[in-house]
């Protein structure tokens, strides 16, 4: 009897476990060789966007243009307009959306990457 209580414990705790990473939230940050990665947890809560996430693991600059706001710097990182820039994925996938507007889910993983600039249009000289 006692150990079927004891194996019943161990269950309930290793659920409780899963439930309560399962309202995390990971954040990595790949330098793109530039300073170490980093990766983070943080607790989830309603409204959550990959941008806040972000904010509350590094320090960030971001460039407001109308409607828009682009992260430009993290943790001292700053993106160089047509040559390398930031940008994130969820759970391995682009989201289509800036990451201000994109609501992440308990147990998501936000990667935020330094890499080549491809969106970024030279200027053109007139």
């Amino acid at each position: 009897m006692k150990q079927k209580l004891a194996s019943l414990f161990l269950a309930s705790v290793f659920a409780l476990g899963i439930q309560a990473q399962q309202r995390k939230v990971t954040v990595e940050i790949d330098y793109g060789g530039k300073k170490p990665n980093e990766t983070h947890q943080i607790d989830w809560f309603e409204g959550l966007t990959a941008m806040t996430a972000l904010q509350y693991c590094a320090t960030i600059e971001s460039y407001p243009v109308k409607e828009y706001i682009f992260v430009t710097t993290i943790n001292g990182i700053k993106t160089e307009r047509t040559v390398m820039a930031w940008y994130y994925t969820v759970n391995g996938e682009s989201t289509g959306k800036l990451a201000f507007r994109y609501n992440v889910k308990p147990g998501d993983t936000v990667q935020w990457i330094y890499k080549t600039d491809v969106c970024s249009k030279p200027d053109i000289e007139k």
